[in-house]
């Protein structure tokens, strides 16, 4: 009966759906839009950016890039400034530091103009390889760009931007290893390979998608992923000396749990009251291992790499929300594997809980628990598929690969016809 009314017709078209989810993410943007000039004007304004500035500074005078307490013992991650990842990062970021030695808020605005680039690339050349504009009416045209509002609606990415983290850079490596991967030859191993090997020079959590590469026999991708990173290494060694890459495997040892876990949504740090730091972190590495082992082994690749990258977020001790903007990837895998739309809306809007201060000592339960849920939803979504088949335009069938992606020692496959 409701059918027959004009009015209620017309939300079957898919341009109306499609005019309406603009108008309704263009509200979402704007609020997003406000939440990010408030950061830009507040003391968090570039609050990770400013260690990779400061580090980069000590790098080009001369003095040492690690703080004395890091290497004399157990210290917390949190305090600004402090600088805990691989040397190279100072050596990449030091143009900002040279350009603006005294105030790093300036270059924390480029770094942000970059992220929002490098993010809807990745958005849009995923968007297009998977084939989603074609499988969904909706992101026909100028559709696609739904995709790209939606992650930019997305809490963690406003929260990204602002702070100046590299998670949206490592958005578009790992992007640069699927579309290699699906290629299904070894220029797109090598591509793959390279990709994650500066992936894993920026954070050192990436470094589980070499395991991925071993399991499924990605043999060239794992060789280039130890030449990219050696010459990459060996490059950076002359402009910081051997000191600070001697220094670095204490540096990371000597990591503790974060003494501010307000915002905290690692399983470490949720396990480290009950277990303590080090059983927590030995407790879940060795889970997470053996997730993506088991989702390697007997998975399709298309979820199994998803499973691996967004596995790989809960590596790191201390997991604060504009991590998760790295689920983006796995959301649009996700979408073209076929995982339930229900599940992906699930964790997608469970990352927009925030904080309430009201709540007092419980106001943990709406600014970690449910965005931990949302990586637990998303990792159970893509694993439940297991091995069935999914839609035709990622995986043709039990075991089967996507389009343009061949097992090793195949030819690749021929790419899906475009409309």
């Amino acid at each position: 009966m409701a059918g027959n009314v004009y009015g209620l017709r017309l939300l079957s078209s898919p341009r109306v759906q499609r005019d309406g989810l603009f108008l309704i993410v263009g509200v979402v943007l704007l609020f997003r839009f406000a939440q990010f000039m408030a950061l830009a004007l507040s003391p968090r304004w570039g609050f990770d950016f400013s260690a990779y500035w400061a580090a980069a500074g000590h790098l080009l005078h001369g003095e040492p890039i690690y703080a004395p307490g890091q290497l004399s013992g157990s210290y917390p991650p949190g305090p600004q400034f402090l600088f805990l990842y691989p040397p190279i990062v100072a050596v990449l970021f030091a143009p900002f530091a040279a350009l603006f030695p005294n105030d790093f808020r300036v270059a924390a605005g480029l770094w942000a103009v970059l992220g929002l680039v490098i993010l809807t690339w990745s958005i849009l050349a995923i968007t297009r390889a998977e084939g989603l504009d074609r499988r969904f009416e909706v992101l026909r045209g100028r559709g696609r760009w739904l995709l790209v509002a939606g992650a930019f609606a997305l809490t963690p990415t406003i929260g990204e931007l602002a702070v100046g983290n590299v998670h949206i850079e490592l958005v578009g490596l790992f992007s640069i290893a699927w579309l290699g991967l699906r290629r299904g030859d070894a220029v797109g191993e090598r591509w793959a390979g390279l990709a994650v090997a500066v992936a894993t020079l920026l954070k050192v959590f990436p470094v589980i998608l070499v395991l991925w590469f071993i399991v499924t026999r990605r043999w060239t991708a794992t060789a280039w992923f130890v030449a990219g990173a050696a010459i990459a290494v060996g490059v950076a060694v002359v402009f910081t000396g051997l000191g600070p890459w001697l220094d670095y495997p204490r540096v990371l040892l000597n990591l503790s749990a974060p003494t501010d876990t307000g915002d905290a949504v690692a399983p470490m740090v949720w396990l480290t009251p009950v277990l303590g730091f080090g059983l927590a972190r030995a407790l879940v590495v060795g889970l997470l291992v053996a997730i993506v082992l088991w989702s390697a082994r007997t998975q399709q690749p298309i979820l199994s790499f998803s499973v691996a990258v967004t596995a790989s977020i809960f590596l790191a001790p201390a997991v604060y929300h504009h991590y998760l903007t790295i689920l983006v990837l796995p959301f649009l895998l996700g979408l073209s594997a076929g995982v339930s739309l229900v599940v992906l809306a699930a964790a997608y809007f469970l990352t927009w809980i925030g904080q309430q201060d009201a709540l007092g000592a419980w106001s943990f339960l709406l600014s970690r628990a449910p965005q931990t849920i949302a990586v637990l939803v998303l990792l159970g979504g893509l694993l439940s598929l297991g091995r069935r088949a999914t839609p035709e335009v990622s995986v043709a069938g039990p075991g089967a690969t996507p389009p343009g992606i061949a097992p090793p020692g195949t030819a690749p496959a021929s790419p899906a016809p475009r409309s």
